[in-house]
């Protein structure tokens, strides 16, 4: 088995069990804080996520690739490259964490849509330190195509996260939602900690090949920190893009439908239910494909720096035919049972009018995950931080000027989204075709997920009336039809020879 296939499979099965857990902690969660509680949340993550973003500077994706490479032409100089970016993220993250306190008056005043929401973005700041380093360290094992150290931690910071989290929100809510809202992060930054601390353990147990001396002077720590910051810059500014969107969301969605005529309380209970709950049960399944594209980056720049174009190739269609193979029934099925699945899991019937619309659209986070990990593992994240830039320039937009309307508000804001996520994608896989020469063969490709995706739609539609039609339940209809159903699509994906073993061969 290939170490692309070998990694993907470790970080997917941590991946699931990760998402499994977390998708019911948020039921739990949107049921203990409400739709306002997640709203809180939802506009003191963006503050954090930018200021992450800018703390890591793009770091780890850059530490993975260019481990990949040093490993795979002269190993010795791998652990320098760790230290030289622990050394930098620690700095800027400290540095960061600072400033963000010292202006915490301001942003509340000025950035929060909500004043409330900083008690847990104070709650969220000591993430940073943390995160940076241990987002460094997972970089580093995945640049090795070591993966089990970022599952293990992963899995460990979850458990901890959820258990912590409900604990302190048992304690704190009593005193008002915004506290409950700050127990939750509280919570994330305890996970946060014993994720950090395995990956610390294990990097002490096993660090990795033997350095040079030569390789722990300053001229050489100047020369991995350029390098490092040569890729990671167009990595960072891509992530402060979609972070710096993912803020304005907050700080403008709530904003302008209030100017169309909402209240502030129903404006922050929408921006909950899509933040907080359509987005995460949306794309639930990336569960796969984050495990690719993690694994993807050192792959391809490990076959890029061996001349390997053919190798490259390959495990390029391989990233797309899981993207299209994991995405199109996820799409059919949220679109056909958005609603139901907001009843079933949120009590919340208003869930789905968010998800259906969003399901239409969701395939194109899969395919551009896909093909921004190929363009980094090429060294080319400026392609995709130019690309991603368009994209949310659209976004924004649309969603300022559409979202005041009272006839389209909502409607505006799923749109903007929609656009900026195929925009996205179809930026990306032009500029890869542009730069590699790469040509999808759309009938290997689509054909045989099309197909089987189409044969599952009917399955959905017939066997939901057949159930409900019998007396069955809510729960077990939908569990029957969506169980079938996937049966279904299997077996007519491999039916019409839609494998994986067809891209396994350059």
């Amino acid at each position: 088995m290939g170490t692309l296939v070998q990694g993907t499979l470790t970080l997917f099965g941590a991946g699931l069990v990760n998402r499994i857990l977390g998708f019911f902690y948020r039921i739990v969660l949107a049921q203990r804080l409400g739709s306002q509680g997640m709203g809180l949340l939802g506009f003191a993550f963006p503050v954090l996520h930018v200021a992450i973003t800018a703390s890591t500077a793009g770091l780890p994706v850059a530490v993975s690739k260019i481990v990949a490479e040093r490993a795979a032409i002269d190993p010795r100089g791998v652990r320098a490259v760790l230290r030289t970016a622990l050394r930098f993220v620690v700095l800027t993250s400290l540095s960061i964490t600072v400033l963000l306190l010292v202006s915490l008056r301001t942003v509340s005043r000025y950035l929060l849509a909500d004043p409330r929401a900083i008690y847990p973005l104070i709650a969220l700041v000591p993430m940073l330190t943390i995160v940076a380093i241990s987002s460094v360290l997972r970089g580093y094992f995945q640049g090795l195509q070591r993966m089990t150290p970022s599952a293990i931690g992963a899995v460990i910071e979850q458990v901890v996260r959820i258990g912590s989290a409900l604990w302190l929100i048992d304690k704190f809510l009593p005193r008002g939602i915004e506290w409950g809202a700050a127990a939750a992060a509280a919570g994330m930054v305890l996970g946060e900690m014993c994720g950090l601390l395995v990956l610390a353990a294990t990097y002490y147990l096993r660090p990795g090949p033997a350095p040079v001396a030569a390789a722990y002077t300053p001229a050489a720590s100047r020369r991995a920190l350029a390098e490092l910051l040569a890729m990671a810059l167009p990595i960072s500014f891509t992530r402060i893009i979609g972070s710096v969107t993912e803020f304005l969301d907050a700080a403008i969605i709530p904003r302008r439908l209030e100017a169309g005529g909402m209240s502030r309380d129903a404006a922050t209970a929408f921006f909950g239910n899509l933040t907080g709950m359509a987005i995460p049960l949306l794309f639930f399944p990336t569960v796969i494909t984050f495990a690719l594209t993690q694994a993807l980056v050192p792959a391809v720049s490990d076959a890029y720096a061996r001349k390997n174009l053919a190798l490259v190739r390959m495990r390029t269609s391989q990233a797309i035919y899981l993207a299209l193979v994991v995405s199109l029934p996820a799409s059919v099925v949220f679109a056909l049972y958005g609603h139901t699945l907001g009843i079933l899991f949120y009590g919340q019937r208003q869930v789905g009018d968010l998800m259906v619309p969003l399901a239409l659209a969701a395939p194109f986070v899969y395919l551009e995950a896909s093909v921004s990990a190929v363009l980094r593992g090429l060294g080319l994240a400026s392609l995709s931080m130019w690309n991603g830039l368009a994209g949310s320039g659209v976004r924004l937009v649309i969603v300022y000027t559409l979202s005041a309307m009272p006839t389209i508000g909502m409607r505006a804001v799923i749109l903007g989204i929609s656009l900026d996520l195929a925009l996205s994608f179809a930026l990306n896989f032009r500029s890869l075709a542009q730069v590699t020469g790469y040509t999808a063969n759309l009938r290997r490709l689509l054909g045989p997920p099309g197909v089987a995706a189409a044969g599952l739609a009917l399955s959905l539609l017939i066997l939901r009336s057949e159930t409900i039609a019998l007396g069955a339940s809510l729960w077990l209809s939908t569990l029957v039809a969506i169980g079938a159903g996937a049966c279904l699509y299997l077996a007519l994906l491999l039916a019409l020879g839609g494998g994986w073993r067809q891209f396994t061969h350059p």
